[in-house]
């Protein structure tokens, strides 16, 4: 079991949330792989269904799809706000500059709001269409439209969801350079502390 942290600015840390001194505890990995994993898919199959497939049948499966994983990406990505708020990151390297980890928490900041912004778009283009079909849920349930029929809003959300995806695919190749940085360059340990394993 994760012991019990008390981060250094009183900020209280639930048992179970915090970190391991230099390694993210076992649900903060979880929900930062299961997050990651649907939202790389979640981008490649957008890409999929509007650039590639030109089946219209498959097209619109496609799209019901993507709908029903954007409800789940909401719910994993609202889960992890909240315990990334009551847990407590692991010690960054000394060697790290000031620079990088003012650069780190900023891009953090953004896949965050950018993460959230995309679904709220996407949430409203579907509830404005002409077409409002419900994202459906497993079981038969299906999350309510959040605004009447709108075309005009409909086509300005579609457009700015497609912007923000191609920002958001920018973000994550930064992401990943940086975590590759310090694994072959820097050699310090922050791509292992949200790694399974022991440290």
């Amino acid at each position: 079991m994760d012991e019990k942290i008390w981060p250094s600015d009183g900020g209280v840390v639930m048992e179970g949330a915090a970190s391991h001194g230099h390694r993210w505890s076992a649900t903060g990995q979880f929900l930062h792989w299961s997050c990651a994993a649907l939202i790389l898919f979640m981008l490649g199959l957008g890409l999929a269904m509007v650039e590639w497939v030109e089946d219209q049948g498959q097209r619109f499966d496609l799209y019901q799809l993507h709908k029903s994983l954007g409800a789940l990406v909401f719910l994993l990505m609202a889960l992890r706000a909240a315990w990334r708020l009551l847990a407590r990151a692991p010690v960054l390297p000394e060697s790290m500059p000031r620079h990088e980890r003012v650069l780190s928490k900023a891009v953090h900041v953004a896949l965050y709001g950018l993460i959230f912004a995309m679904l709220v778009t996407g949430y409203v283009m579907i509830s404005a269409s002409p077409l409002p079909l419900p994202i459906q849920l497993p079981g038969g349930g299906h999350v309510p439209n959040l605004v009447a029929p709108d075309f005009e809003l409909s086509e300005q959300m579609k457009a700015l969801h497609h912007r923000l995806a191609f920002v958001l695919i920018g973000l994550v190749l930064l992401h990943v350079a940086a975590a590759f940085k310090h694994w072959l360059w820097d050699r310090d340990g922050v791509l292992q502390s949200m790694l399974p394993g022991r440290g």
